[in-house]
């Protein structure tokens, strides 16, 4: 349909208004000019009357002369006032942002200024700030000459945001108050398009109906009159919107008013289903807007829709490409997009129509006034996805129709589709929501069964089985004649067995085998039920016979065959045939590679291995498991598990390797049993050699547990009393990141320090537990024990001066080593003669 046409109000003539008002206030003063020879008179009306003909600067000068020769001029508001307004019309908003703003400060003609800077305002989109000034002005100046224009521009600030209902208050506000007004039109015409824009359509014809009556002179006639034929057009009287846009056509002036005028007579037929019509319109149209060298998307938007009602499918991608090429920055643009999408989605081009409805989605997902055609597209995309086979994208776009359509039906689809599409992917709780959400929104439509009982699969899949056994039991309930009641025995055997009632399962899936049709699509897995609550109620024969079954009558069922096969070697184990087990399992490892019954083939091989304390076959398969299933749900169990076979063998830098691949995101228990047993390695006594070859492993294969494994082989080091490489090893923890280590800086500082001490290197002991003081200030009990320390080596030393020095630092600290600190420092005063030199 042809575009809204928005005639703005020439803002030059606004203001001319204005200032035509406010000058013929200032003439009476000019009128004695000749006689009084009052320069500074003079100055200000050559200012006014340069400015009243549009000579800015010359305006400007005679502003910047008066306020030169007569600083302390009595005009000197009203000439601010004037150079404000003077940059205002030169575009320098910033300039007359800062003279108004000032302006403020004065009492004088201060409803001229609240108007002038909210006019500023308004002209930086600033439309708080502009409302502001503006509503001050109506409401503190009532009677000024600004207020019909405060209240006309006030209009325009709302109807600049589309917040249309307040524009007409505005509007309707200054027609009231100010009916001779001379822009009391103009507020007409506007108040016309705020009803048009509301979508009021209706009181739009009334409105302009009323206009053209008490406005008959008016040189928008043929405006209005477009207005009312689209009103007629948006309430589907197609007859009546022609007649006016046959009028708008006749009497417009603008070329473009009557190319549009053509063109909407064009939409208004093919509406009507009046094809041809319709075409001989578009084609008028083409032809006078190539003569007026007026080029038109319109045009070719109603072609295309013409040849696409008539599926001249061809002709119209042809008309839709001209509209996308010719015209890429048109409003029309996305409708030319959806039109080729829809026309690729018809010739079954579903590749094509993806790329095209995504394209709309990209291009105008953020444009509010395109969400009709959004909605549209997300639709189409949908069904395209749907066509061609990719159920995640086609849900992500029935969701958007979910958002947008406002059609009852088509919501009611498009939300079960979503909840079904969610189930297929295992969304399940995103699906459940989805069917409650309709059971809840529209309890009575058609769909009310069908929702329920996929409701009840889902619940049972996410393993709220009392949910999904209400779910059901309602449907039996509620829908008699439901053509899902004989599914829901099935699925309350598979409710029961996963609440772990094995007998009453087996119960519910024999009535369903013993109701359900022949080749029922559920058979199969109904026997794969039966045969788990058999296997479960340790009735291993009989589950066995249940698998056989199912590899005998549903060959073709892979996945079936697969389960029955796993089932059948779990029972040969459970039953004590152990090697005929362990044999199935290596045969369904070598048959079904890759697969989910490899993944448990393999770890019940590694776990009977693991359990026999043959710990190189174990973990032989354990790292067949993580090489081929690297992203597997059951990982970390096999982490910890091929962790625990390395530690039995006492291979601890191994052990601790994939200990620490456990994830605490993935299994919070389990990383703790992990953080624990990687402590118990830590805390084994070990020969030396082995020790620190362990740890240094550790450290090569686990860096960030390299502070507490250095810790250890200082330890060892220290232990046999290789002091050297002790230091070492703790200078290297000190070095270490930090990351999860209880081993705090200052700690390994102290130990440095102390295995100095040991190696009778009291100088390199006193430096490095001086740096405890000077590096960790905060640290007061480390400080209170290196200066201990330090004391005592001063006192072996006989620097009993410098030791009297650390006591009373230490003194100062007022702990419980005070104390001690005090009484060797009486002691030296006491006994030692201090030597003089």
């Amino acid at each position: 349909m042809a575009a809204m046409l928005k005639k703005s109000i020439i803002f030059s003539k606004f203001f001319f208004i204005s200032m035509t008002t406010w000058v013929s206030l200032e003439m009476a003063p000019a009128a004695s000019f000749a006689q009084t020879q009052d320069q500074e008179k003079e100055l200000f009306l050559l200012a006014q009357k340069s400015f009243e003909d549009g000579f800015y600067d010359i305006a400007m000068n005679f502003i910047d002369q008066l306020f030169k020769t007569y600083p302390d001029t009595t005009r000197g508001v009203e000439a601010n006032l004037l150079l404000g307004q003077c940059y205002f019309f030169k575009s320098q908003y910033l300039k007359a942002y800062e003279i108004f703003q000032n302006l403020l400060k004065s009492t004088e003609l201060k409803d001229a200024t609240l108007f002038w800077l909210g006019e500023t305002y308004l002209k930086g989109a600033d439309y708080q700030q502009a409302e502001k000034q503006h509503q001050q002005l109506v409401e503190v100046y009532p009677n000024s000459i600004y207020t019909p224009q405060a209240y006309y521009s006030l209009g325009w600030n709302y109807f600049e945001q589309n917040k249309f209902e307040k524009a007409k208050e505005s509007f309707l506000k200054m027609i009231k108050l100010f009916p001779t007004h001379e822009l009391t039109e103009d507020a007409a015409f506007k108040l016309g398009e705020c009803e048009y824009n509301l979508h009021l359509y209706p009181q739009t014809i009334q409105h302009y109906t009323n206009y053209l009556h008490d406005f008959p002179q008016s040189t928008r006639q043929a405006e209005t009159y477009f207005y009312i034929a689209e009103s007629y057009y948006y309430t589907e009287d197609f007859l009546t919107a022609i007649a006016y846009y046959a009028k708008t056509a006749e009497m417009s002036y603008d070329n473009k008013l009557i190319l549009m005028g053509k063109v909407s007579m064009g939409w208004s037929y093919l509406k009507l289903g009046k094809f041809k019509l319709a075409q001989d319109h578009f084609d008028e149209a083409l032809r006078f807007s190539e003569e007026k060298g007026i080029l038109s998307d319109d045009v070719y938007l109603g072609q295309a829709s013409v040849y696409t009602e008539s599926k001249e499918y061809d002709k119209a991608l042809k008309a839709y490409f001209q509209l996308i090429e010719n015209f890429p920055k048109s409003q029309r643009l996305a409708d030319g997009y959806l039109g080729v999408a829809n026309i690729f989605y018809i010739l079954k081009r579903y590749p094509d129509a993806i790329q095209r409805y995504q394209k709309i989605i990209d291009q105008f997902s953020t444009d509010l006034s395109r969400q009709e055609i959004l909605e549209k597209a997300y639709f189409g995309l949908a069904w395209s996805y749907l066509k061609a086979g990719d159920i995640d994208l086609c849900v992500k776009s029935f969701e958007s129709i979910n958002e947008h359509t406002s059609n009852k039906t088509v919501k009611i689809s498009a939300l079960t589709q979503i909840g079904d599409a969610y189930q297929d992917v295992d969304q399940l709780e995103k699906a459940v929501e989805v069917y409650d959400r309709i059971l809840n929104d529209y309890p009575d439509s058609p769909y009310t069964d069908y929702v329920q009982y996929r409701q009840g699969i889902a619940l049972l899949k996410m393993d709220r089985i009392e949910s999904a056994t209400l779910s059901f039991q309602s449907l039996q309930a509620n829908f008699p004649g439901s053509k899902y009641l004989s599914d829901i025995k099935y699925y309350l055997a598979v409710a029961y067995f996963k609440k772990g009632d094995w007998t009453t399962a087996h119960e519910q899936i024999e009535e369903f085998l013993s109701d359900s049709l022949l080749n029922h699509e559920l058979e199969a897995e109904a026997y794969h039920i039966m045969a788990l609550s058999l296997f479960n109620l340790n009735a291993y024969d009989e589950a066995i016979k249940t698998f056989q079954k199912i590899l005998k009558n549903f060959p073709e069922e892979s996945s079936m065959v697969q389960n029955a096969e796993i089932g059948i070697a779990k029972s040969f184990y459970k039953m004590g045939d152990i090697a005929e087990a362990l044999k199935r399992f290596k045969m369904i490892m070598n048959t079904y590679p890759n697969s989910d019954v490899e993944q448990e083939a393999i770890l019940w091989l590694a776990e009977h291995y693991l359990g026999a304390s043959e710990f190189d076959t174990a973990i032989g398969y354990y790292s067949q498991f993580i090489e081929k299933f690297p992203g597997s749900e059951k990982i970390n169990v096999v982490y910890y598990q091929v962790a625990e076979a390395y530690q039995a063998k006492e291979e601890y830098d191994q052990a601790v390797h994939f200990y620490k691949q456990i994830k605490s995101s993935a299994d919070r228990l389990l990383y703790a049993k992990a953080e624990l047993a990687i402590a118990d390695i830590f805390s084994k006594e070990l020969s030396p050699e082995s020790a620190v070859e362990t740890y240094q492993n550790i450290i090569s294969i686990s860096p960030e547990f390299a502070r507490d494994a250095y810790v250890k082989i200082a330890e060892v080091y220290k232990k046999s009393k290789q002091y050297n490489p002790a230091i070492e090893a703790y200078k290297q923890a000190l070095q270490s990141d930090k990351v999860s280590s209880q081993w705090q800086n200052v700690e390994l500082q102290f130990h440095i320090a102390d295995t100095y001490e040991l190696a009778s290197q009291p100088e390199r002991a006193l430096e490095e537990y001086l740096k405890i003081p000077y590096l960790y200030t905060n640290e007061t009990s480390w400080i209170v024990k290196a200066y201990l320390r330090i004391g005592r080596i001063f006192e072996e030393e006989d620097n009993w001066e410098e030791a009297k020095s650390i006591y009373k630092k230490i003194i100062q600290f007022q702990t419980e080593e005070s104390k001690f600190a005090q009484e060797h420092l009486d002691w030296i005063n006491e006994n030692i003669v201090e030597q003089k030199p």
